[in-house]
């Protein structure tokens, strides 16, 4: 149960109240350059330092780091505790003052510069638990992204559904793709339960049950977060997210798309015109091999609406 818990709360944030929205622009973090296939590799890309995956000056905490995935993911795991599933369990131990610590830490340096603070060590396993921040899932997954980066290995974050926390659900969730360089394949891996190279059927790419929805292939119901959000506002929150992580930059999930306030003003309907769009994006994401990650970055940099500019209002 505890496991359903922390991955029930771990994307709520992604799929907040309407009403608690505002319309903060975002334009500075808007795709000024993405994936060009005259001038680099795909996985040359994949190495590259995001704005928010970008350890800047801390950089020199990656230099003694395990290279066993399982070790990394442990390690990462030690660094955080959840503002949902966790916090209240250690609620004496940390300042009633601090809660949900994701407008504080967007990016990777933030989070390295925050966690020396509280332990000049930097990251290690025994990091204690007041002196860890409280963040979530996608937390996780720049942090891995980031260090794998570091050693050399591509890797890029990943938004969609899990589909191995509850029975026949298909929950929120934030995931990293990994390259195998001896077997020349991309792998998943989730940061936050340790789970490597599993299978890609235990997780939903946005773009996939898009078209499955589509298609009246899926029950929208059964996507999202039970007793919350489900259905076509779950799956349509994912696609831009996931589509601006697979072009290089790895939005916090408390950002979203301008196209996810026109579901909500519009009782869950779309234009004919946003569909199409999403569509066409949605089967290009099928194969990211290097003509339709320059597609994808052209239709995003020329299509306001699903470029992520808009921002939740954290209430806490």
């Amino acid at each position: 149960m505890r496991t359903i818990l922390f991955i029930l709360m771990i994307s709520i944030l992604m799929e907040l109240n309407y009403a608690q929205t505002n319309s903060q622009n975002s334009n500075e973090q808007i795709l000024k350059s993405t994936y060009n296939k005259e001038n680099t590799s795909i996985l040359d890309f994949y190495l590259q330092y995001s704005p928010f995956t970008d350890p800047g000056e801390y950089e020199y905490l990656y230099e003694n780091l395990p290279d066993s995935l399982s070790e990394l993911c442990g390690l990462i795991k030690s660094q955080f505790i959840h503002p949902f599933a966790e916090l209240p369990r250690y609620r004496e131990q940390i300042p009633k003052e601090r809660g949900d610590e994701s407008f504080k830490y967007p990016t990777v340096k933030l989070v390295l510069e925050g966690l020396i603070k509280y332990d000049s060590r930097g990251l290690v396993n025994d990091r204690k638990i007041e002196d860890r921040l409280i963040l979530t899932c996608r937390d996780y997954a720049i942090l891995l992204a980031s260090i794998l980066k570091y050693k050399g290995i591509p890797a890029r974050v990943r938004c969609g559904h899990a589909t191995y926390f509850i029975p026949d659900f298909h929950m929120s969730h934030t995931i990293c793709e990994v390259w195998n360089e001896k077997e020349k394949r991309w792998m998943l891996v989730d940061p936050s339960i340790k789970m490597i190279d599993f299978s890609r059927d235990k997780f939903d790419f946005s773009n996939e049950i898009w078209l499955k929805m589509q298609k009246g292939e899926i029950d929208a119901s059964k996507y999202g977060i039970p007793g919350s959000y489900t259905g076509l506002v779950s799956i349509l929150g994912k696609i831009s997210p996931d589509l601006a992580s697979i072009l290089g930059m790895e939005f916090p999930i408390y950002q979203y798309a301008p196209i996810l306030d026109y579901a909500f003003k519009n009782n869950n309907e779309l234009t004919i015109k946003q569909i199409d769009i999403l569509n066409q994006i949605s089967k290009l994401m099928i194969s990211l091999d290097a003509d339709n990650l320059s597609k994808l970055s052209e239709i995003y940099n020329n299509t306001r609406e699903i470029q992520v500019t808009e921002t939740f209002e954290m209430t806490h």
